[in-house]
């Protein structure tokens, strides 16, 4: 007799037998042995890179380059922007002030040419020699043509020019390659940076009308798990059963670097500094704290400053989730230390097949015998004096749209192994048919999770407000609207077999937010004002030819887990007139 088991359980369960399904077969494939754990490396050994700042109009090259994760590690090869040795510099731009910038693709062969699957959309073996490239400004405001559209790439020896207006509020927000099928590996190969937009309340001058730190006192923290061969170059294989040109489901690391370094340290003066935190990593959740558990302050998210700054001891940060934090150092002593450190565990199935476990070391701070300048933390962020106005009110708009996340635990369904049926809406990227929201419309956007793992979920074009998320019967809800085969449609309304009361959003999250985490059994609900043509100065659904010489139109949306959004968890979406 079958036992009774949940589609929950039943979906974990298959994950592993797919994977060991191929370990046989897998582990005589020649190469070096992929999944191998990284060298066990000393951590705080190496000082925090600062990277560069650069502004206004440029071309900047998407290329080939060395550096050293570690300084026990040989220099090994990267991939990155502007001639930095990994990642890229910060780019900085103002509201309002128009900036050109021209990204020139000089890439060889790809840094992970042999996991490179041509069995998913859009990939071909010429991406293994001749990689594709794109950028995408995440969380810009741009027409579509200037987006990062995942069709609109283009191969080494070509360039596109990327024009953007920025007529949004100063913001966090950070820019990476976004290709059709290759995300994920020209990502992890190094190309994401960040990306700052100022205005005239934050300036990012010593002098800004909001008082916060600036210069050398706000730093950018880009956190993204690594795993590392012998020689110290990127090992981007997970699971040892796989074989080369399969697609994995999750890359996850066993080590954590910041702007670059493995568990770098930096000396702080005693006083009070900002840290614009990005996680960057492919798969992998942060819960940040400080060890001596020291409150710190939350200024900003994903869409920009907050009304006030919210007080807390820890923030839960998804993949592509931005936070920015002030944290006052003047409580310790000269050559006194506190770790940032990390207590989010994988889910145990990841645990199982990749040998993935939490990471609690992510850099540390020592305290120098400057004392910096006086200065607190604001009381207020805007609605004052010299501030910018108060955010908005989150209500829950008339419109309702609901949709998906799915993990499809059908036998016929997976074409190899880990490759799970991952679709929006039980669709995949060419599928029809697509969200098409009216301009100038307000909606309630319910995110359904029916899948095993928790999801990052980015919309372009447009910002979310968190209402809230509430609880939901999962196997309840599967079993009275069964899934359709892939391909149609299947969204229904999740209001009977919602249980407990909605969960508001914590206080740290409550602001303008481009990725949205939807936990698992969960609907996650947010509000979404879709802006017309007129407002922003370009027409969103406009047509327009990519630069290989297809004709493209609108945006995506898509899991930022950029495994998942490289198999099919990106969908397609046109903002109508």
């Amino acid at each position: 007799m079958r036992p009774n088991l949940s589609r929950r359980t039943f979906v974990g369960a298959g994950l592993a037998t797919l994977a060991a399904a191929t370990s046989e077969t897998a582990s005589a494939a020649p190469g070096p042995r992929g999944g191998a754990p990284s060298p066990e490396l000393k951590p705080f050994v190496d000082e925090l890179p600062i990277p560069e700042v650069l502004e206004g109009d440029r071309t900047v090259t998407i290329g080939e380059s060395r550096h050293r994760f570690h300084r026990e590690l040989d220099v090994a090869p990267t991939w990155s922007y502007g001639g930095a040795e990994v990642l890229g510099p910060t780019l900085q731009v103002h509201a309002g002030e128009p900036v050109s910038l021209t990204f020139d693709n000089r890439l060889g062969t790809h840094l992970f040419d042999k996991y490179v699957d041509v069995a998913l959309d859009g990939t071909t073996e010429e991406d293994r020699t001749r990689p594709r490239a794109n950028v995408h400004v995440h969380g810009a405001l741009t027409p579509p043509q200037f987006d990062g559209h995942p069709g609109d790439t283009f191969r080494p020896g070509e360039s596109k020019t990327y024009r953007f207006a920025h007529h949004i509020e100063a913001a966090g927000l950070w820019y990476h390659d976004h290709s059709m099928g290759i995300t994920r590996l020209n990502v992890a190969a190094g190309l994401a940076a960040s990306y700052w937009l100022r205005d005239t309340f934050d300036t990012g001058s010593a002098t800004n009308p909001l008082g916060l730190p600036s210069g050398e006192f706000e730093i950018p923290l880009v956190i993204a798990d690594r795993r590392f061969h012998e020689d110290g170059s990127v090992n981007y294989r997970c699971q040892r059963q796989l074989r080369d040109g399969q697609w994995e489901g999750v890359m996850i690391g066993d080590t954590t670097t910041v702007n670059g370094k493995v568990t770098p340290h930096l000396r702080v003066a005693r006083g009070l500094y900002r840290f614009r935190l990005l996680n960057g990593s492919n798969f992998r959740t942060y819960r940040l704290f400080f060890s001596d558990r020291t409150p710190f302050w939350v200024i900003g998210n994903d869409g920009g400053l907050l009304d006030a700054p919210v007080r807390t001891s820890a923030v839960r940060m998804m993949p592509a989730e931005r936070y920015d934090i002030l944290v006052d150092f003047s409580g310790l002593n000269p050559g006194e230390s506190v770790e940032l450190s990390n207590d989010e565990y994988p889910s145990d199935t990841i645990q199982r097949l990749t040998g993935a476990t939490v990471l609690p070391r992510v850099m540390r701070f020592t305290a120098g015998s400057t004392a910096r300048r006086p200065g607190g933390v604001p009381g207020r962020l805007r609605g004052g004096r010299r501030q910018p106005p108060l955010l908005a009110p989150v209500r829950t708009p008339r419109r309702r749209r609901v949709v998906t996340l799915n993990m499809d635990d059908r036998p016929n369904v997976p074409k190899h192994a880990m490759q799970t049926g991952m679709t929006l809406n039980n669709l995949c990227f060419h599928d029809e048919p697509i969200e098409m929201p009216r301009q100038g419309t307000t909606e309630v956007w319910e995110f359904v999770n029916t899948s095993v793992d928790e999801h990052p979920i980015h919309l372009h074009l447009v910002d979310m407000r968190i209402i809230n998320r509430q609880a939901l019967d999962v196997d309840a809800y599967v079993r009275a609207n069964p899934m359709p085969a892939r391909g149609t449609r299947w969204a229904p309304v999740p209001d009977p077999f919602l249980s407990a009361r909605p969960q508001r959003p914590a206080a740290w999250e409550s602001g303008p937010k481009d990725t949205v985490r939807c936990p698992v059994d969960t609907v996650t609900r947010v509000m979404i004002r879709w802006p017309t043509a007129e407002e922003l100065g370009f027409d969103p659904d406009a047509a327009f030819t990519g630069a290989m010489g297809h004709e493209l139109r609108g945006y995506v949306w898509h899991c930022h887990l950029i495994d998942h959004e490289d198999e099919c968890m990106m969908a397609r979406f046109r903002t109508i007139a």
